[in-house]
C-alpha cells in the first residue's frame, strides 16, 4: 500500500477526526489512481489512516479506517454491509413502511456507495468508479442477507464535468414501476428509470408530518413537485393541493400516485409551468394557499435561466408569501452540502424581516435515522426543512 502524506499545516483536522480528503491536501498525488488504497500519514510520517481514493466531487477519498492492522478487502466491505442491515432491523419489521436507506456512504463506513431497500427490491448506487471495484463482495453480501427480489445498480461517474448516470438492472425478476408503502401511504418507484426513482426516501419525515398536519380542508402549493409525493401526503390530511413542475412527465406521475391511493384527482391540480412564472400567473389571479412547501434542486438550468438554490432561495421566499394566506406557513428544504442548517435559518429569517413579515420557526427536520453521517463529514448533513409560521 502506497504511503500519501498531507501537506505540512493540513494534517490537523485529519487527526481530529476529519474524514473525507479534500482536494488539494494531498502532498503529491499526480500517479493516484480512483480506487487506490493509501497509507495517509502527516508530513512527518505519523499515521492518520488508511484511505480510498474516490476522486468525487465532493471529497478526493475518504479514510476508511484508523486501525493499521485492519485488511481494506471484500470481506471488510461485506462486514459493513452487513452491519448496516443489522442496525436497521428495526426498519425492517415496522408496520406501514417499506422503503428505506440501506446504506449510507461514509456514515455506514464507505464512501461512494449508497444502497436503498424498496420492498425486498434493491437499489445499489455507485458514486465513484473507486468503490466500483468492490461490486461482486457487495452482491454477494446482499444476496446472501437478505435475497431480495431484485436489485438494479446504478453509476455515476464525473466525465467532463459533467455527471454521468447509468442504470442496470442485474439480478432477479421485476416489472417496473413497482409500489411501496411508507407511513401508510402508497407510492411509485421505478429503479431503472433514469437517475430518480420517484421518491425522495430522505424526506420521509417531512411527508409524514405533512401527513399528519391537523388543516382538513386547507390548501397547499407543492412547488418543484416532480412526483408529487408531498401532494400525497398533504392530500391524506384532508387538504386540497396544487403541484407545481416545469417536467411534462410530472403530470403522469402525480396522477399516477394520486389514482394508487384512490384519491380524488378534482380535488388537486398540477401545472407544468416554471415556478417563478407559476408565482407570477397565481398572484395576478389572487390565488392563496395555506401552506407551501418549497423543495428546489441545487442547481437547474431552464433555456437562458439558470437557478442556484443558495443565491435565489430568498427570491423564492419573496414571490410565495405573495401567494400565502394571512397566518400561513412556509415548509422550506434545501440540500446544499456546503449550506448548513444556520446559514439556511439565517437566510429565511432575514428574507422575511425584509418583506416587513414576523415570521416563527415552528419545527426543523433533517435526515431520517437510517441516514447516518460520520461526524468527520461536516457535509454529511446536507437536508434541512423548516417550518415557519408568518404574521402580517
Amino acid at each position: 500500500m502506497e504511503r500519501v502524506q498531507i501537506k505540512k499545516g493540513q494534517e490537523n483536522k485529519y487527526f481530529k477526526g476529519q474524514v473525507n480528503i479534500e482536494y488539494g491536501d494531498l502532498s503529491d498525488d499526480v500517479f493516484l489512481n480512483n480506487g487506490q488504497l493509501i497509507s495517509l500519514e502527516s508530513h512527518y510520517g505519523e499515521y492518520i489512516g488508511t484511505a480510498i481514493l474516490t476522486m468525487e466531487a465532493k471529497a478526493q477519498g475518504w479514510v476508511i479506517t484508523r486501525d493499521a492492522n485492519v485488511v481494506i478487502d471484500d470481506y471488510y466491505v461485506a462486514d459493513l454491509i452487513q452491519t448496516a442491515i443489522d442496525k436497521r432491523t428495526a426498519l425492517f419489521n415496522e408496520t406501514g413502511t417499506n422503503v428505506f436507506r440501506l446504506f449510507n456512504e461514509i456514515g455506514d463506513g464507505l464512501g461512494g456507495l449508497m444502497i436503498d431497500y424498496y420492498d425486498h427490491h434493491l437499489f445499489v448506487v455507485y458514486n465513484t468508479n473507486g468503490v466500483y471495484q468492490y461490486r461482486d463482495a457487495i452482491m454477494r453480501a446482499l444476496i446472501v442477507a437478505l435475497k431480495p427480489s431484485s436489485i438494479t445498480e446504478q453509476t455515476r461517474v464525473m466525465s467532463d464535468g459533467k455527471l454521468q448516470t447509468e442504470n442496470n438492472h442485474v439480478y432477479g425478476n421485476v416489472t417496473f414501476p413497482i409500489v411501496v408503502k411508507e407511513t401508510g401511504i402508497d407510492y411509485y418507484a421505478h429503479l431503472n428509470d433514469g437517475p430518480m426513482t420517484r421518491l425522495f426516501i430522505d424526506q420521509r419525515e417531512t411527508r409524514k408530518a405533512l401527513s399528519r398536519m391537523n388543516k382538513p380542508g386547507a390548501s397547499m402549493l407543492n412547488l418543484f413537485a416532480y412526483s408529487g409525493t408531498f401532494s400525497i401526503a398533504a392530500a391524506r390530511a384532508g387538504m386540497t393541493t396544487t403541484s407545481v413542475d416545469l417536467a411534462k412527465r410530472s403530470i403522469e406521475l402525480i396522477d399516477d400516485n394520486f389514482k394508487l391511493n384512490d384519491m380524488d384527482t378534482e380535488r388537486h391540480s398540477t401545472h407544468i409551468m416554471d415556478t417563478f412564472e407559476f408565482l407570477k400567473y397565481a398572484a395576478r389571479n389572487n390565488m392563496k394557499y395555506d401552506v407551501i412547501l418549497i423543495d428546489p434542486p441545487s442547481f437547474a438550468r431552464n433555456k437562458s435561466k439558470v437557478f442556484k438554490v443558495e443565491r435565489d432561495y430568498p427570491k423564492l421566499i419573496a414571490e410565495s408569501v405573495k401567494v400565502l394566506k394571512k397566518n400561513g406557513q412556509l415548509i422550506l428544504s434545501q440540500n446544499l452540502e456546503t449550506f448548513t442548517l444556520n446559514q439556511f435559518k439565517s437566510q429565511i429569517t432575514s428574507t422575511l424581516e425584509k418583506l416587513g413579515y414576523e415570521s416563527k420557526i415552528e419545527d426543523v427536520k433533517g435526515l431520517p435515522k437510517d441516514f447516518p453521517v460520520s461526524k468527520g463529514y461536516k457535509n454529511g448533513k446536507y437536508l434541512k426543512v423548516v417550518t415557519v409560521s408568518l404574521n402580517g
